[in-house]
């Protein structure tokens, strides 16, 4: 009778300790699938906010064309060709191009957000093996110690483990059938494919766009530049002026040039 109760006591215990370990690893692993989760939403706020700040320097861009759109059509209406203001027109000119199609801070953004994910992610697993020793740590002692208590324990836990597994098999058919469905996946892959497509289309054509105006405005400061040289063959003084616009001017074609190429990866192609 004694072995019999020991044995069945013995049965209890290990019954208890394995449900014990059991529910540690599943919240190791829902810890874990936090901690991805966590991850993917920090790269995901990374990557809208890189959007964000490249959407603000384009917009400036634009802003800036606009202006020296103004200034150049004043100076032609005055039949004006000042060399120190068509220098300046060209620095503004080469600036906001290079301002458009930086992309310095977006990759530095992104990289931040991989760094902090390959972070995070070999942070999360190692939390796993000091849940599991800590959890299983205490199963020995009961058994020695005080064996009564370890079952009214474990009954107690038992229903809501058992009860905890139920509600995960009620959720997890719905969502594993609805990701595991062929045609559902396919449809969302080809609607969000289509959606990206349209997107890069419309970012291209507002690049050929920035790039057209910011071509035609560095072709009517060079033309001025020379009439301004032309006009300063008989002034010393104002032919370095000339000079400096004229140089200018080219180097705003080269940044546009520079500009075309970068923005040619995504699929803009424009020379100057």
């Amino acid at each position: 009778m004694n072995l019999s109760s020991a044995t069945s006591m013995t049965s209890v215990l290990a019954e208890g300790r394995v449900q014990r370990e059991k529910q540690a690893q599943e919240r190791a692993e829902a810890r874990l699938r936090d901690a991805r989760s966590a991850v993917e939403t920090l790269k995901q706020r990374n990557t809208a906010a890189a959007k964000d700040a490249q959407e603000q320097r384009k917009a400036a861009a634009k802003q800036k064309i606009e202006q020296i759109k103004a200034r150049i059509r004043m100076l032609q209406m005055s039949g004006s060709a000042d060399p120190k203001l068509l220098a300046q027109l060209a620095k503004e000119l080469k600036s906001a191009v290079k301002m458009y199609g930086g992309s310095g801070g977006a990759s530095a953004e992104i990289g931040g957000a991989d760094a902090g994910s390959s972070a995070a992610s070999n942070a999360a697993p190692a939390a796993d093996p000091s849940v599991g020793a800590t959890e299983t740590a205490p199963t020995e002692t009961p058994i020695a110690a005080e064996p009564p208590a370890p079952p009214a324990n474990e009954d107690a836990a038992a229903p809501k483990g058992k009860g905890e597994d139920e509600g995960e098999g009620e959720k997890n058919p719905e969502t594993t059938k609805s990701e595991d469905n062929p045609y559902r996946r396919m449809a969302a892959e080809a609607q969000a494919r289509v959606a990206e497509q349209s997107r890069r289309g419309a970012a291209q054509q507002e690049d050929r766009d920035f790039l057209s105006d910011a071509r035609n405005l560095a072709s009517q400061i060079k033309s001025m530049a020379k009439r301004a040289q032309h006009q300063a063959e008989t002034d010393p003084a104002l032919r370095q002026h000339a000079d400096q616009a004229a140089q200018a001017a080219a180097e705003a074609v080269r940044a546009i040039e520079s500009a075309g190429r970068d923005l040619g990866a995504a699929g803009v192609s424009l020379t100057v």
